[in-house]
């Protein structure tokens, strides 16, 4: 009797902890990877970062394919960039912000999350909330501080009409 197949994880951000064998110059272990457990081709792909925007990785470039599936089993899943709300207060290094304080969630090139907090800037006539490029680090321990919100995207084209892109941040 053949053995089952091996679950693969679910797609995401994710960590790495050892080099994708055959790929080690690509990805190596110690960065941040978009992970697909599914491909045209029927195997698994893995994208490393290209590129950072507004405290979010872009992953470009052609995917990664890999037969290793034990590979994937290295993998540390992240909790998505984006939008949380504290569910206590958050005590760092020259500060604190209290529960509740809206945050991004993003994270270095290494998986180390960093959180940025919103503001409203008085100078602006837009009716804004900015988020700086420079946030606080926290410890992976502290996920469980974030609570994902909803954040509407506004449509591409600049019509800024219907919240049609909900996005679970």
């Amino acid at each position: 009797m053949a053995s089952p197949k091996p679950l693969l994880p679910d797609c995401g951000l994710y960590l790495t902890t050892r080099p994708l064998p055959g790929n080690e110059e690509k990805v190596p272990a110690g960065i941040i990877v978009s992970f697909h457990n599914h491909s045209d081709g029927g195997l698994p792909t893995v994208t490393p970062p290209d590129h950072n925007i507004h405290n979010r990785w872009h992953f470009h470039g052609p995917p990664l394919t890999f037969r290793g599936l034990t590979w994937a089993e290295t993998l540390q899943k992240l909790p998505k960039e984006g939008f949380y709300t504290l569910r206590r207060e958050l005590t760092f290094d020259g500060g604190k912000w209290p529960k509740a304080t809206l945050v991004q969630l993003g994270y270095t090139q290494q998986g180390n999350p960093i959180l940025f907090i919103a503001r409203v800037r008085a100078n602006l006539e837009e009716n804004d909330l900015h988020f700086s490029d420079r946030g606080v680090g926290i410890k992976r321990e502290q996920f469980s501080i974030l609570e994902a919100v909803t954040v509407y995207d506004e449509p591409s084209d600049g019509s800024g009409h219907q919240p049609d892109h909900a996005h679970d941040h």
